[in-house]
């Protein structure tokens, strides 16, 4: 008798320990980059969306840039998000995140068109380094808005 509940212990022990295994993330099996179990970034608002006008885009060379800002802790990321529209005429807006510290763009959406879908820029964001968006358009412009995000 004792031989058969130790068993039945064990086997009740193994199946609990697999269940919490296989439930465990950081015991689990690497994921692939596109896979389900892949860390996924949360993004939190910092500011936005600021409106350019087309009228703005017009008269300054069809560009714009916000203020130098560090972003708030937590932050690994940074992202900048761009909305525009173009009535049909095939206008095109990219936003880049430029690293003033380090004085170079760490990341951009390229040239996208203007069909209010959200399109966006993402970098590493280093700590306490001041950063800036940058706004170009391409063919007829319109009003863009932009919105910087923080990752963690």
């Amino acid at each position: 008798m004792t031989h058969v509940r130790k068993r039945v212990v064990l086997t009740a022990a193994t199946a609990v320990l697999g269940g919490v295994l296989a439930t465990t993330p950081s015991m689990a099996a690497p994921a692939d980059a596109g896979g389900d179990a892949a860390l996924k970034t949360t993004y939190v608002h910092v500011w936005g969306p600021a409106k350019i006008s087309a009228a703005y885009l017009n008269s300054h060379g069809k560009q714009w840039q916000s203020q130098n800002y560090a972003m708030p802790r937590p932050a690994n990321t940074a992202r900048v998000k761009l909305q525009c529209w173009n009535n049909g005429d095939g206008g095109k807006a990219q936003v880049q995140i430029k690293d003033m510290t380090l004085n170079r763009v760490l990341g951009g959406s390229g040239f996208q068109p203007c069909d209010w879908k959200p399109h966006y820029a993402v970098s590493n964001y280093y700590t306490n380094h001041q950063i800036r968006v940058l706004l170009k358009v391409k063919g007829k412009a319109h009003t863009v808005d932009v919105t910087a995000e923080r990752g963690y």
